[in-house]
């Protein structure tokens, strides 16, 4: 596929905002924990250690997979890859053709394809990208839909789950002409394919953000009540004004019972105005509790940066501290009580 002239106009429009973007806090934390995903596959995958590839590898494997961040039981992963394989041998031996053959990308990919099953398209691109991402780049849903958001109306007839090896091949023909595109001298002088994956990442989260209408205001309890009702949709035991530890009152707790691994925690504060000191000693206090995952810190842009500069020497915090910005909770929300009223409406949740 070639690069249309508008979709052109269009990357090169946005290009200095990316690349002023990558330099923010949050891009630079983005771009590393990307890097360091690299590095891990490329251990996992490396010559030396596929043949010895085992359950446990698979994991460590799955942690580094955008796609699968959410899932608490990863084992279960494990295991569905393996037996959608037909075995562990069989897994390492199509996973040792798709990655080191001599034989021609298409043919390596459909036959990955053709002989695994449960390991989609969106996870093998994936893994590709990470192991080379010279040659390789990421093909999912946001892919595309960032791809069409750009002009590029051709790809709207590649389906994100059925790509054939031949496809695969022309798609990422295009993305290394973005990534031409993408070249800057000084501060983005030789982007590989995961560079352009991060760039649709950008035109497709935070640039459509960027031209919303401005930010709506929320009161305290109308934000609590979003968080409630997103942690109730992803089916979690929810709770405000939780005692969490003693003389510490959270706004809002999410709770799953995960069998013998007992509780595991997620914590908000909200900030609307006031102290951000208040928020950041709860946020300590309850990272101390050890089923707590993660304390998260929900405000508007502006006090995000201040919640964000307050808390940068607080090492306590620097495994467990996230932050979610109100725009994105009240999106969160509505798309939560959208799938709530379709699911109600088939009868597949009580009223």
């Amino acid at each position: 596929m070639i690069l249309p002239k508008v979709v052109s106009e269009n990357i090169l429009r946005r290009k200095k905002a990316y690349i002023d973007y990558r330099s923010t806090r949050e891009g630079l934390e983005f771009e590393k924990e990307r890097r360091e995903h690299e590095e891990n596959v490329k251990k996992i995958l490396s010559r030396e250690s596929i043949d010895r590839l085992d359950e446990s590898a698979l994991l460590s494997l799955s942690e580094n997979i955008y796609a699968f961040m959410w899932w608490t039981r990863k084992e279960y992963l494990v295991d569905y890859w393996i037996k959608g394989a037909g075995g562990l041998d069989r897994l390492r031996h199509y996973l040792k053709e798709l990655l080191y053959s001599d034989s021609s990308l298409p043919e390596r990919f459909d036959t990955f394809r053709r002989n695994i099953k449960g390991i989609g398209v969106a996870m093998i691109t994936e893994i590709l990208t990470y192991f080379n991402p010279k040659d390789y780049g990421t093909w999912n849903r946001r892919v595309k839909e960032a791809l069409i958001r750009l002009g590029m109306d051709d790809v709207s007839k590649i389906s994100p789950n059925k790509l054939t090896g031949q496809e695969y091949a022309s798609i990422i023909k295009t993305l290394r002409d973005i990534a031409s595109l993408l070249r800057d001298p000084e501060k983005l002088p030789n982007p590989d394919l995961l560079d352009v994956d991060y760039f649709l990442y950008y035109i497709s989260m935070i640039a459509k953000e960027e031209e919303h209408e401005p930010e709506e205001a929320y009161d305290h309890d109308e934000i609590v009540n979003m968080l409630l009702n997103i942690g109730k949709g992803l089916g979690f035991d929810v709770s405000s004004e939780a005692p969490l530890v003693s003389g510490t009152k959270i706004d809002v707790v999410w709770l799953a019972k995960i069998g013998n691994l007992g509780e595991l925690k997620y914590v908000f504060e909200v900030q609307i105005k006031g102290s951000i000191d208040s928020l950041l000693i709860n946020l300590v206090r309850a990272s101390q509790d050890p089923a707590v995952q993660k304390v998260v810190a929900v405000a508007n842009e502006e006090e995000l940066e201040k919640i964000k500069n307050e808390s940068s020497s607080l090492k306590i915090l620097s495994d467990k501290l996230v932050f979610w910005s109100i725009k994105e909770v009240a999106r969160a929300n509505n798309l939560i009580e959208e799938l709530m009223e379709i699911t109600q409406r088939l009868g597949l949740t009580k009223l």
